[in-house]
């Protein structure tokens, strides 16, 4: 026999939230982890250009105008997913529209962020007009004897720049293949890569800003060495990259380093094979940065720092995030759709998810 008033106690029950517990569970279940984190990134650097700690130029206010209009865009892309995604019939029936309109949406913290450390040059002066280049290059001389990049110009050759020049931008397909390659194969740990891969650079970008320094090529004279690395096609390309996309500000800590660290040591304890595979490339992206006096060593050591942070702070973020997401769901009764996903019984230590065919 039903027990009447029990019923009742428990439907008054369910109905004790509040308006906060109402929107904490839509905010926990539609707005990623990652998204959480970009988007307080963004505003804390653009609260950081609006109120500079330091004296800046007329060309910063006037970057800041520019840069609302890309923050209005990042917004406008997530606004627009969530409509798509509650749309009964837009691109629902066509599956390369919506992998393409996922992908743009995955990709979308990446672009803003890349924004963002393509105008360092803007941003750094209102918050620190110290370079830090000495410092970096003395941490250098005391692990090594020297600057890192000094110690490999033994292997100098016009053919060999160029060889590490290929390798310098080939990062790029590194990082961009792995995002494609576990996006399109429904890894089921995508979102813990591509949350873990997120919280990698935007530490790296925050502490571009706060330790700004330029790298040996561009803050030592070109007569503190040797040789000086002009070489051809690729050689250029880097040079243009780097003094056009961030204006000279990218060494420490090093995302040449910290980007790729990230997808092999996550392979390494999830795809052992991929792992293999993509070691010896990464290396060499890895040298060509110091080789081509990009960086410093000790630039490489801050973004391996980063690394080891993300691995070990992201699945347990996540997993919170979850649960308080799962308790919110509960409490409230409304059910929305997820945009993310971890198994909350993950670890890196276990072998569950360690080479598992899934997400080979």
């Amino acid at each position: 026999m039903i027990d009447i008033d029990k019923t009742k106690d428990t439907i008054e029950s369910n109905k004790k939230y509040t308006k906060l517990d109402l929107f904490l569970n839509w905010f926990l279940n539609t707005i990623s982890p990652l998204e959480f984190i970009s988007i307080l990134f963004f505003f804390s650097v653009l609260f950081w250009m609006l109120f500079p700690i330091k004296p800046v130029s007329e060309n910063h206010y006037s970057f800041i105008t520019g840069s609302l209009k890309y923050f209005f865009i990042y917004f406008a892309v997530i606004i627009s997913y969530f409509i798509y995604r509650n749309s009964k019939s837009l691109f629902k029936g066509n599956a390369v529209s919506k992998t393409i309109v996922k992908m743009i949406f995955k990709l979308s913290p990446f672009i803003t962020g890349t924004y963002i450390y393509e105008h360092l040059n803007y941003i750094i002066p209102s918050v620190n007009s110290y370079n830090f280049d000495f410092e970096l290059y003395k941490i250098d001389s005391f692990l090594i004897g020297n600057d890192a990049s000094k110690v490999l110009e033994s292997l100098w050759s016009n053919s060999f720049v160029e060889f590490m020049a290929f390798f310098y931008i080939f990062y790029f397909v590194v990082l961009y293949l792995s995002f494609v390659k576990k996006y399109l194969r429904r890894d089921p740990l995508f979102d813990l890569f591509i949350t873990g891969f997120g919280v990698t650079f935007l530490i790296a970008f925050f502490l571009n800003i706060v330790f700004p320094s330029l790298g040996p090529k561009f803050f030592f004279s070109s007569d503190f060495y040797h040789y000086d690395l002009v070489s051809g096609f690729f050689m250029n390309k880097c040079d243009d990259m780097i003094e056009h996309l961030s204006g000279g500000y990218q060494a420490f800590p090093s995302l040449h380093f910290g980007g790729p660290a990230f997808i092999l040591l996550f392979d390494y304890f999830h795809s052992r094979k991929r792992f293999w595979v993509w070691l010896i490339p990464t290396i060499l992206v890895w040298t060509s940065a110091i080789f081509l006096r990009y960086h410093y060593l000790t630039d490489h050591l801050g973004g391996l720092l980063i690394v080891i942070f993300s691995l070990w702070f992201t699945p347990k973020l996540m997993i919170f995030y979850s649960k308080k997401a799962d308790y919110y769901r509960a409490k409230t009764g409304k059910k929305y759709v997820r945009t993310y996903f971890i198994p909350l019984d993950y670890s890196l230590k276990n072998p569950k998810y360690h080479n598992n065919k899934e997400w080979l």
